[in-house]
């Protein structure tokens, strides 16, 4: 891993945004596709959702306030969060409310015998979920820890896929995954220097107030969840607060 943990503080997320935008067009997957030609070298920004909406419509604010748009991959069958929920819900139309455009998180892992015949189906399924709750377009999807098929340049009939052969041949691909940025952050690369096309994946769970590692961030994740679970069963169950020892209140 390159440089400190201040690198996944919001303000330097603030400050490695700035350095982008002066350089580089925002753009969409769907525009990204038709790869434009906007005489500035353009970058695709994107957040996969694995665990926390609530960071998540952190950065989406962060965003806005540079007049930056990028794309958020929510999970439909998470057991982490669930995008339908009173907290769920609000937090996703945050992130829209924001400018922001909506996508799909799909894990093949829960699905039995998925392949590339039937994989357009399961997807479009979870799709309309999101599209007939939230009444937004589900702008592309992404693929939870892939794998040979997801890889493989599937494409799924009437969206983009991130890992389609043109985001990962036409865009040099960074990303976050695990807390770190595998190829070293973006802005000191060699593809910014020579203003090489981007695809940019930033996870929002390793992104704090505070450096932090990705040990702590998942820790926090876990504080955060048991958090949410206490407050909803003291409002749902009152034999909580009645039987609770009184040395844990």
């Amino acid at each position: 891993m390159s440089g400190t943990r201040d690198e996944f503080t919001y303000r330097y997320y603030e400050t490695f945004l700035s350095r982008l935008k002066e350089k580089y067009d925002f753009i969409s997957f769907r525009e990204g596709k038709e790869t434009p030609a906007t005489g500035k070298p353009c970058v695709i920004l994107r957040h996969d959702i694995d665990m926390d909406p609530a960071s998540a419509l952190i950065m989406s604010s962060l965003e806005k306030n540079l007049g930056i748009y990028s794309t958020y991959f929510f999970l439909v069958r998470n057991p982490l969060y669930n995008l339908f929920s009173g907290s769920g819900t609000e937090q996703v139309r945050g992130i829209l409310e924001n400018g922001h455009r909506l996508g799909l998180h799909f894990d093949c892992a829960l699905y039995d015998g998925i392949n590339a015949d039937n994989i357009n189906d399961h997807v479009w399924k979870e799709v309309s979920l999101l599209e007939d709750f939230f009444y937004r377009p589900v702008e592309a999807v992404s693929f939870h820890r892939p794998g040979p098929l997801e890889l493989s340049g599937v494409e799924i009939n009437g969206l983009p896929s991130t890992y389609e052969k043109v985001f990962l041949e036409k865009f040099d691909y960074f990303s976050d995954s695990r807390g770190e940025w595998s190829r070293g952050i973006p802005t000191g690369s060699s593809s910014f220097a020579e203003g090489r096309n981007l695809h940019i994946l930033a996870h929002p769970v390793w992104w704090n107030e505070v450096p932090m590692t990705p040990y702590q961030c998942l820790e926090e994740v876990l504080n955060k969840l048991g958090r949410q679970a206490e407050e909803y069963i003291a409002a749902n169950c009152q034999v909580w607060e009645r039987d609770r020892p009184v040395r844990e209140r």
